[in-house]
């Protein structure tokens, strides 16, 4: 079953519980794909065409009120054995990886809040310039799908999905805000991260 979420503040239940009415635990894929709108004439010459790098990262806090940030700036990929219970795939630098950039939530219940985001790292000055989309396959059959659309100019962070825990339900909305950057977006959720400038190696 696909779910489309099409404006900002679009939210989604995710069903936590079985058939035979119990609850369940699930998993959580979340995608970001992209690809960069072709470029002709001197300005492509003069910018080198250079394919986009567009990462998949998330904010995260858990119920214990433990918080990081997972992203491939930094190598922070997270892990499936320990906590938070999250981890990113890869880091794909230029949209070539036909599955894009994958992320794992494994214990969903863990977590209070967990804000998905694209960082346009290279290539490109804001989202005007890619097709970017995400979609999160849910265990128990479910499939959201939101574009990142609505971009505003010369911003390269995206806050694209929050999924938040209350009260033991889980619901996915879609951000679709735009941000200069990481700590502009911090302000606004309000996770309290203390930043520093960063590069790739």
């Amino acid at each position: 079953m696909a779910i489309n979420l099409q404006k900002g503040g679009d939210k989604h239940a995710i069903n936590l519980v079985k058939s035979t009415g119990e609850k369940q635990s699930l998993l959580i894929h979340a995608n970001l794909n992209w690809s960069q709108e072709k470029k002709k004439g001197f300005f492509s010459f003069i910018n080198g065409n250079q394919n986009a790098d567009l990462d998949l990262g998330c904010m995260y806090e858990m119920l214990d009120g433990s918080k990081g940030v997972i992203q491939p700036l930094g190598n922070n990929f997270g892990s499936k054995s320990s906590m938070p219970f999250i981890l990113l795939d890869k880091d794909d630098r230029n949209g070539g990886a036909a599955d894009g950039e994958n992320m794992h939530v494994f214990k969903p219940e863990l977590i209070r809040r967990i804000l998905f985001f694209g960082l346009l790292y290279a290539g490109a000055n804001d989202f005007t310039a890619v097709n970017g989309r995400m979609f999160f396959k849910i265990s128990n059959g479910e499939q959201v799908n939101l574009n990142l659309d609505n971009a505003g100019l010369n911003k390269r962070f995206c806050a694209a999905a929050l999924i938040e825990n209350k009260n033991g339900n889980l619901t996915i909305s879609k951000e679709a805000r735009y941000f200069n950057s990481h700590e502009e977006a911090d302000k606004y959720y309000g996770f309290g991260f203390i930043w520093r400038t960063g590069t790739k190696d």
